[in-house]
């Protein structure tokens, strides 16, 4: 095997031997990466402890299982809800006993992002996927994090919040046309099975961030383009503005809503000074 010694870009710092299984896991989905002699890439369902119980983590990691060819020397999972030490620890158990190898990290996705977007650089690291998430790094280690709240508290400018704002906006008769009729005809939505979804099904952040595709059909409408600058703005002064010195600090984004919105992201950004930086899907 050869001697990985930059690990995924600047995911770690330390020199391995053999190969080595990352992760980079959202509520939605997770992309897996073996390095070796050579890279090798999976896509499952997101893996969230905070939304997901036992069983259905099982289930996605017994696809993992059937994928992998050999046992990674380290694997290293950077996940969404992976900041509490006992969902942590619960996860990491459960990573061992499907890719049966005993050295196992499970850190949040965050940091994943702040040493692939930085390194020992300092700058503000942001997510926005399903989620939304953003921390001060400094080079080496996160020395501030306004708490993300989740998708009913906070979230600002995730892909559940933009669902969440465009059927709230449903189901008072508040989206225009053609948005309107096609919730209507396209996806069969009323006020009842939206109800249904939400409050009574499971998942219901991935539920409502799968609207996006809608917003990113038209953006152009005025209405959606209002929607995706205003949310921007606000993950922007409700979280980045709030680290010190953030304007003079560099400011980048892994994930989908900010890859696939770029222009509307940059042009939140610009209208209140900040320099963001690098904007990625994902971190490899």
């Amino acid at each position: 095997m050869k001697n990985n010694s930059y690990l995924c870009g600047k995911f770690a710092y330390i020199k391995y031997m053999g190969s080595v299984l990352f992760a980079d896991s959202g509520s939605t989905k997770t992309k897996w990466m073996l390095r070796g002699e050579s890279d090798s890439f999976l896509e499952t369902e997101g893996i969230n402890p905070m939304h997901q119980d036992f069983a259905q983590i099982e289930k996605v990691l017994g696809e993992l299982e059937k994928w992998l060819v050999e046992v990674p020397a380290k694997v290293c999972f950077y996940g969404a809800g992976c900041a509490e030490m006992a969902s942590c620890d619960s996860l990491a158990g459960q990573l061992k006993r499907h890719t049966h190898c005993d050295v196992v990290t499970v850190e949040s996705d965050i940091i994943g992002a702040a040493r692939f977007l930085f390194g020992d650089s300092r700058g503000v690291a942001c997510i926005l996927g399903t989620g939304s998430n953003s921390v001060l790094w400094d080079g080496a280690k996160v020395v501030m994090n306004v708490h993300a709240g989740g998708f009913i508290l906070g979230d600002e400018g995730s892909g559940a919040v933009f669902g969440r704002r465009l059927l709230s906006d449903f189901v008072k008769g508040l989206t225009p046309e053609p948005l309107d009729s096609i919730l209507r005809d396209r996806y069969g939505l009323d006020y009842f099975n939206i109800i249904e979804r939400v409050y009574r099904q499971t998942l219901p952040n991935r539920y409502l961030a799968s609207y996006t595709h809608l917003l990113g059909e038209h953006r152009d409408l005025p209405y959606v383009h209002a929607m995706l600058l205003d949310e921007f703005e606000r993950f922007f002064t409700r979280n980045v503005m709030q680290y010190p010195d953030a304007k003079s600090l560099p400011v980048g984004f892994v994930g989908s809503i900010a890859y696939h919105f770029e222009a509307e992201l940059r042009e939140a950004a610009c209208r209140l000074g900040v320099n963001v930086t690098r904007i990625m899907k994902t971190p490899f």
